[in-house]
């Protein structure tokens, strides 16, 4: 029996409004066959990206090292890689993966230019927010190069909040978006973000100089 069986069932659940619009969800096994029939299919419909296969590059050291680190982690994370269709038409690709025990990576979508403007995102976003709230994640991630308007804006109109901005040596430059499940994680960032959301919970579950901070805030002590 397949562990992720009861992961299957709520993808299926929670994916039914785009199989109600009329498409149809198809799952490949792996990254390889979906890679595979993204270059066979789909990119010409993807603009072109640069990237360095760094882990060609690594030493025989740190080739053994990661190989024991993967082994010691015992198990492959929770991940999907889907198809979607319609009467037989490639419509578009989305994957997605367990980044770690609470958090879920939009990995990778992609809509057929010819399908695109017809709320198919949207509803692979939504999907997605429902499914990993299902789940139990707290949160989603995903990246995005800074020049990609639509995507951006259609993310951050679903709820995602942007939340850094890397440059990787092999993708090149990102926008980090996070989707906070969790309202007290949400009420965090806010906070960080200037607003004022510090709630009850956080404030119980302050550590550090927090103390500190606090007391700063009630005008018992001064700044050191």
């Amino acid at each position: 029996m397949d562990r992720w069986s009861y992961a299957r069932d709520l993808f299926d659940e929670h994916f039914e409004p785009l199989r109600a619009a009329g498409y149809e969800l198809g799952r490949l096994p792996d990254a390889p066959s979906y890679w595979k029939q993204h270059e066979a299919e789909m990119r010409e419909h993807f603009p072109p990206e640069v990237f360095f296969e760094l882990h060609a590059l690594r030493s025989a050291h740190e080739k053994d090292g990661q190989a024991r680190l993967a082994a010691t982690r015992a198990g492959e994370p929770l991940r999907d890689f889907t198809v979607v269709r319609r009467d037989g038409e490639l419509v578009a690709m989305f994957s997605g993966e367990q980044k770690t025990d609470g958090m879920y990576r939009m990995w990778h979508t992609n809509v057929h230019s010819e399908h695109r403007r017809r709320g198919i995102y949207g509803l692979i976003v939504r999907g997605t927010i429902a499914y990993t709230r299902a789940l139990g994640f707290d949160t989603i991630t995903s990246e995005h190069a800074p020049c990609n308007n639509n995507v951006l804006i259609a993310k951050m109109r679903a709820g995602f909040r942007i939340y850094a901005m890397e440059v990787d040596p092999m993708a090149g430059m990102s926008i980090i978006l996070r989707y906070f499940h969790n309202p007290e994680h949400l009420a965090a960032y806010e906070l960080r973000c200037g607003l004022a959301t510090l709630t009850p919970r956080l404030r119980a579950h302050g550590f550090g100089a927090f103390s500190t901070f606090r007391d700063q805030v009630a005008g018992k002590v001064e700044p050191v």
